[in-house]
Formats: C-alpha cells, structure tokens, sequence
C-alpha cells in the first residue's frame, strides 16, 4: 500500500488533474461555494473553522484546515469576506495554502426576492516534498513549489415564499483564469475550471422543528460530484439551543451523518464519511471526518421606538 501511495503522489506532483479541495459541510465555507453568498449569514459578523481528515485508514491522513471571516452589508447590499486554506495530502507533504478575498453586491428585485453577484480573488501556494519519495532513476525536479493568482465569480437567487418557506439557488465558477499547474518548468498544464450548481432550502414544519434540504452538484474537468441530502434543526426555546442533525449523500462514494447543536451565536457540527465506493476493500467504509465551528455576532444596534423584529431564515 506504501508503495501504492508513493507512486500516486509522483503522478500528483507531475500531472495536477486533481480536484479541488472541498468539504462534505459545503455550505460553511461560502467562498469555496458561491462568492455571491459571502456575508449571506443572519448577522453582521460571521467566523468559521473548518478542518477534515480522510483517508487516515488507508495511508497519510489528508489533512484540510479553513478559516473564513466575513462581514454582512459593510457596504449597502455590498458584503466581503477573507479565506485562508490549508491542505497537506499524502506522504510526499503536497501541501495547497490558499488566501482568498471576495466581494458581493445583492438587488432587490422584488419585496421577497433578491439576486446577487460576486468575485473572488486569490493567491495559492502548492509545495511537494521529494524526501519521502523513492524513485527508481534519478529525476530532474528543479520545482518544488509554484504559486498563482486565482479568479472565480458567482450568481445567486434567493426567495421567500412564505413565512415558513424560502431557498436559495445559484452557479459559480472558479478558475477562470485557468492558471499553470506544473512542477515542471516545460510544462503547460492548466487547472480546470471548476463549476459549482446547488439549491438550498428552509422549511419550518412547526415551531420547533426545522427542515434543510439541499443539493450540490459540482463539475471540474472530468470529475463531477452530486451530494445531497437534508438537516433537521430542532429548536429548545428554553435554552435557547437548537439540536442539529444531518444525513447527506455523496453519489457513489459515502454516506454523511453529522450531528451539532447551535447555542446562542455559537454553532457546533460534526461528521463522518462511511465510504461506499470501490475504495472499501481498502479503506473498510472508513473515510473523511469534519468539524466546523461558526461564531456570529452584531453590531451592537439601538431598536428605534416602536420597531419590530424581523425573523431572518438561517441558510448557512
């Protein structure tokens, strides 16, 4: 299996084809979905940590990190939000740090209907490391890292259709701009645009209990993933807690429970791959595990006499 992996991460370091990093959460992470959707949160402030760990049953853990900070309205209708990535793969230490910053602006075009657009810029360091490789002739790697500037951008749809019912829609593309892949200096390779289609929804069945279905459906080269799946939130008013839990589905590769709870501004979700694709023999349905940990908060605000408050569905 050792040798397995070590011949995998050459054809890693010379051929970059792969994926991009991505998350079963995906809608924590608004930047790696859609930067229309940035500052998309009920509160002005939002702040999250995202890490995953996969296939440690198989050989070296892949490690992902991702830390997002983002600010509702900072602007009128106008939000931005900053990204760092972390990911180490495998033996070789092939390791992506990203920073990412985007902006949006949203439009009313109706009383419960608004679009939004948005744009990400980013710059993304990848390294490899050759000590742990073995190769059987000498080779001429005179590259080990390389770096580039990266360019998405973004649609969104949202809709309230009710007081229990709204959702979200929309389409990003990521490098645009098809940036150099290569360890190689006589090499041309191009990262693949990545596309990103997805739909979310929010329905209150009754004053304590909350549906989220949504789908995600991503195309990147010839990669493609479809998840899909639903949470349900149930709300404790007394102590002023809502229990979460998750089931969600990622087409012919795992099954995704999750469970957390969110506490006053403070969100908490775990959860765990069981993979199902034909990597079981290997990995023994042992797959990626995620933790998230989200923060909001307001600005502190005086309500004016006689104002009321709105309720504001939580999508993200």
């Amino acid at each position: 299996m050792r040798i397995f992996l070590l011949i995998f991460c050459l054809v890693f370091a010379f051929n970059l084809k792969a994926q991009d990093v991505h998350f079963s959460q995906f809608s924590v992470s608004s930047m790696g979905l859609n930067p229309a959707i940035v500052g998309n949160q009920s509160a002005d402030f939002k702040a999250s940590f995202h890490k995953r760990t996969q296939w440690q049953s198989v050989a070296a853990p892949f490690s992902t990190i991702a830390a997002n900070f983002e600010v509702k309205d900072i602007l009128k209708k106008t939000s931005v939000g900053l990204q760092f990535v972390n990911d180490v793969a495998g033996d070789a230490d092939f390791t992506t740090s990203e920073f990412n910053a985007a902006i949006n602006k949203s439009f009313s075009i109706a009383r419960d209907k608004e679009i939004a657009a948005g744009i990400l810029l980013g710059f993304t360091q990848r390294k490899v490391d050759f000590s742990n490789l073995i190769f059987e002739e000498n080779e001429n790697l005179q590259n080990p890292s390389f770096s580039y500037f990266d360019v998405g951008i973004g649609a969104n749809y949202s809709m309230i259709v009710s007081d229990n019912f709204s959702f979200i829609t929309g389409l990003s593309a990521y490098h645009i701009n098809r940036p150099k892949q290569t360890l190689l200096h006589d090499e041309n390779l191009q990262l693949e645009e990545k596309y990103n289609s997805y739909f979310q929804s929010f329905y209150r069945i009754n004053n304590t209990i909350i549906f989220n279905p949504a789908l995600l459906y991503s195309r990147q080269g010839k990669s493609s993933e479809l998840l899909f799946g639903t949470a349900i939130r149930h709300e404790i008013a007394p102590l002023n807690m809502e229990l979460i839990s998750q089931i969600f589905y990622r087409w012919d590769d795992a099954i995704i429970p999750a469970f957390g709870l969110n506490y006053n501004s403070i969100r908490v979700v775990v959860s765990y791959d069981i993979n199902t694709s034909d990597l079981v023999a290997a990995s023994n349905n042992k797959g990626g595990f995620e933790f998230v940990i989200i923060y909001i908060w307001n600005k502190k605000k005086r309500m004016q006499k006689g104002e009321i408050k709105k309720y504001c569905p939580r999508y993200l």
